[in-house]
């Protein structure tokens, strides 16, 4: 523990164990009696784990304050610099020929241990003083983080085994030794040590050296001053997450992962600066999971991550929403082989950022292939974790199994994705238990989704897999049913569906059961392009079977254009038809011959899917890197013929127009007295839809024997 000394100094640091000390307490009984060799047996055996827990990796002071240090006061810069030599910064600089002194270094103020020289002129002193000392350490695995604790007048940079760690009131860019400092120091800043923390990554064992360029602001300075303190902790710290899973109305599942053991807290409440509710496990560990249970639907919580000494993750951006129990606009994000940890990925994952803006995304799904190029836990690190931080934090994130999240481990029993997510197997999420990471389902809002397993999981009709989907469909009442895994039953991408073994068994083994049971939308990966079907029922065949009757719907299934397609009722209905896609450029491009005969759209482009479901309406958009390349919208107990002006009359000067609508969307009816050479008027101003059907009247405009009118649905 740091303490102030009178010189405005602190102490060597000091560790501390911490306050709990339960087993003590336990123990102090037995050790009032008479020892026995029981008592001592009991002592070791409760003690000893709790011991391993609390031992300290710190602070260590590797640098104390008034060490003794090598110094150059010479002016200019130290001999033997230049490239052809080693820096004066370096490990392997010869500073032999140095003076060598103990700190507090300068002159001026006469608290010096040692005074340096300013030159032979005190109106025109040195500029720059150097310092270098030597330390050892006997294994940097022990530490994470560097504090810096400097006392300096005026400006200073220090350098670790020639890297610079650190800079204070001096100016950006190079240097050299005539370099002034920014501001003059004076009165407490003086005798105040300024401190930083850093990584301890710069560390080697062996022998260290940090190297310390002190700066006058001006020629004709009164006073110099240095001294300096170098500690290092391994200080508990978050290398994963904070990531959210398994979210319901009720309860939601927060994991991280620690830099060494500690326990598990978390801390939430209603605003971020009331945190009153309070989960932990006191049993240390460095992979947390802790579920947080009695939460309000639809309600909005903040929370913190905490250590067993310290604060880990806290603010305002560490929040997220529950489930609603009804229907609500939900929007979901979907990442389709997203894992290559690279500029692509970046770049579609800001498109999303950029396009999505301050709407929060209610979920999202992972479509496979999440971490290239094995699924390893560190390829996992890099390609979701350090890549999305931000929503995973908020959001809830719903992954599948692809096929590159198992190659390490070919058998496929166990591989990371495994221990990674936190995922429902006993139906906790809504749907019937499957007992398995592997598939799984859940519901949000009026949606119910499905996740199946096409890689590491028996897809042969009558497996158990299959038979728990048919389990699971039949139980389900939602108004949507949305179903997604890796191979796609469509495909002529990077991966052709005519032939792979996965793909061909999830066309012809799980598609006839989702049609039954009223599937509206599936979604994979696999291939690293954007394919995207028709509304399409009954094709579970190869390219040459596909039959154009088996498209329910043959248009392109954009409101503004051929129609929306439609179904005639909300809830799961069989056979009424599905739009499948292929969305598996999350990360990467492929190519192929893209005409699969069941696909509307086919296109080689990077991107994600944004859905947007609200009600009895789901609007789907392929988002590539530029702005929306694709666009569909399903309606569900909506006017099969689309939206059309349903009836038109004028009553007394009075003309009423009657259309099919979309609750929650707007319309304008505009008027133009010459359909042959237009120019439309808005004859009503937006009208927001609150039924499936809606109306406008109005007087007829002016003195008009002829005219017309339409009826404009506004974009979104």
């Amino acid at each position: 523990m740091k303490q102030p000394l009178s010189d405005g100094r602190k102490s060597v640091h000091f560790a501390q164990t911490p306050a709990k000390i339960e087993p003590i307490q336990i123990l102090m009984p037995l050790l009032s009696c008479p020892p026995k060799p029981v008592h001592i047996l009991l002592l070791a055996l409760l003690w000893q784990p709790w011991l391993g827990w609390a031992e300290t990796a710190g602070p260590v002071t590797l640098i104390p304050p008034g060490a003794e240090w090598r110094y150059w006061d010479q002016g200019g810069t130290p001999p033997n610099s230049s490239p052809f030599f080693s820096s004066w910064n370096s490990r392997s600089y010869d500073d032999s020929g140095w003076n060598s002194g103990r700190a507090q270094f300068g002159y001026g103020e006469g608290d010096e241990a040692t005074v340096v020289s300013f030159g032979p002129d005190p109106d025109t002193k040195y500029i720059t003083t150097y310092f270098r000392r030597a330390f050892l350490v006997t294994n940097i695995s022990e530490f994470n983080q560097l504090t810096l604790s400097v006392l300096r007048d005026d400006g200073v940079i220090v350098y670790l085994n020639g890297t610079e760690i650190y800079r204070d009131n001096m100016p950006a860019g190079s240097v050299n030794a005539n370099t002034l400092a920014r501001t003059n120091v004076a009165g407490i800043a003086e005798r105040t040590f300024f401190s930083a923390t850093m990584s301890s990554a710069m560390l080697i064992n062996g022998t260290n050296v940090l190297a310390v360029e002190l700066h006058q602001a001006a020629p004709d300075s009164i006073d110099l001053s240095f001294d300096l303190e170098l500690d290092a902790a391994n200080v508990i710290t978050l290398t994963r997450g904070p990531y959210l899973q398994s979210g319901t109305t009720t309860n939601l599942i927060v994991r991280w992962r620690t830099s060494r053991l500690t326990i598990s807290r978390v801390r939430y409440g209603l605003t971020v600066d009331n945190l009153d509710r309070t989960t932990e496990e006191l049993t240390p560990k460095t992979e947390h999971e802790l579920r947080l249970d009695s939460l309000e639907a639809d309600t909005r919580y903040y929370y913190a991550v905490d250590s067993s000494d310290n604060n880990l993750a806290t603010g305002p951006d560490y929040h997220f929403v529950t489930a609603p129990l009804g229907p609500k606009p939900t929007r979901i994000w979907v990442l389709g082989d997203p894992g290559t940890a690279n500029e692509n990925q970046r770049a579609v994952r800001d498109a999303y950022y950029n396009y999505t803006g301050s709407r929060y995304t209610d979920l999202w799904l992972l479509l496979g292939d999440n971490a290239y190029y094995s699924g390893t836990d560190d390829q996992y690190q890099r390609a979701i974790f350090d890549m999305y931080p931000e929503v995973l934090r908020q959001s809830v994130v719903w992954p599948t199994i692809g096929n590159h999240d198992t190659y390490s481990d070919f058998t496929m029993t166990d591989f990371p994705y495994l221990h990674i997510f936190s995922l429902p197997t006993q139906g906790e999420a809504g749907g019937v238990a499957s007992g398995t990471k592997r598939y799984y389902s859940f519901d949000y809002a009026n949606i119910h989704f499905v996740c199946l397993d096409s890689m590491s999981s028996d897809r042969s009709s009558g497996s158990p897999m299959l038979r728990w989907l048919e389990q699971d469909l039949a139980a389900n009442t939602n108004d949507w049913l949305i179903a997604f895994w890796h191979h796609p039953p469509y495909s002529k991408g990077t991966h052709d569906s005519d032939w792979e073994i996965e793909l061909v068994q999830m066309r012809e083994n799980a598609l006839p059961i989702l049609e039954r049971y009223g599937v509206d939308l599936v979604l994979c990966g696999h291939s690293h392009v954007y394919e995207r079907s028709y509304l399409l029922n009954g094709h579970y065949g190869t390219t040459d079977t596909f039959q154009m009757n088996m498209r329910l719907n043959a248009g392109d299934g954009r409101i503004d254009g051929d129609g929306p397609y439609t179904k005639s009722a909300t809830g799961p209905l069989p056979n009424q038809g599905a739009v499948y896609v292929v969305a598996g450029s999350s990360g990467q491009l492929g190519g192929g011959s893209l005409d699969h005969p069941a696909m509307f759209v086919s296109m080689n482009a990077m991107g994600s899917m944004v859905l947007d479901v609200n009600a009895n309406r789901l609007d789907a958009k392929f988002l590539g890197l530029d702005g929306v390349l694709d666009s569909f919208t399903i309606l569900k107990g909506a006017d099969p013929n689309g939206f059309r002006i349903s009836s038109f009359g004028i009553h007394e000067y009075i003309a009423t127009v009657t259309w099919n609508s979309v609750p929650g969307r707007y319309y304008i009816v505009q008027y133009t007295p010459d359909v042959m050479a237009p120019d439309w008027v808005d004859a009503s101003g937006p009208i927001l839809a609150t039924e499936n059907n809606s109306s406008f009247s109005d007087f007829v405009p002016g003195d008009a024997v002829t005219g017309f009118f339409r009826v404009f649905l506004m974009p979104e």
